[in-house]
């Protein structure tokens, strides 16, 4: 089974909710689920610097990664699609934006274009109460940490 290295941002607006991103198998557009933006790491990168680069990638807010909150957790875990499998390394960072943005800025790869149906802000009271599937499924704990601006010493193992 392939193994991938990724980062993802925990992105806050002004009213402490998060943006998740709904993507789709794209060979089977009954599973669905909700994601924060993030993706794999390109040859060379930190686990930092690929969470800033996907930031600017997914929603076209640029920033440094030194601007990132965390790490705050990490998780493997195994990404079953139809036709394949991955095992998955994640680093979380956090983010708190102060400024709207446009999802005609970012600049998406084919895959995304294909897989992302939409992006929306989350409240932690609907993150709570939804059945949608969403990961992580301890995304609220983090959400709090961003909103805090709690860093662990050591990031949060996540299941």
């Amino acid at each position: 089974m392939k193994a991938r290295t990724a980062a993802r941002v925990v992105l806050l607006n002004p009213a402490g909710e998060v943006l998740l991103l709904h993507v789709k198998d794209m060979h089977d557009d009954s599973r669905h689920w909700w994601i924060t933006c993030g993706g794999g790491a390109e040859l060379g990168e930190t686990a930092v610097q690929t969470a800033a680069r996907e930031l600017s990638e997914e929603t076209g807010i640029e920033c440094d990664p030194a601007d990132l909150l965390g790490p705050l957790a990490s998780r493997s875990f195994v990404m079953e699609f139809k036709h394949h499998s991955t095992i998955q390394h994640e680093t979380y960072y956090g983010m708190q934006c102060d400024e709207d943005f446009d999802f005609d800025e970012a600049i998406w790869t084919d895959i995304e274009k294909a897989s992302i149906v939409e992006g929306r802000w989350w409240s932690l009271s609907e993150l709570s109460s939804t059945t949608d599937v969403i990961y992580p499924p301890q995304l609220p704990t983090l959400v709090q940490m961003v909103q805090r601006r709690d860093v662990p010493d050591e990031p949060l193992v996540l299941e």
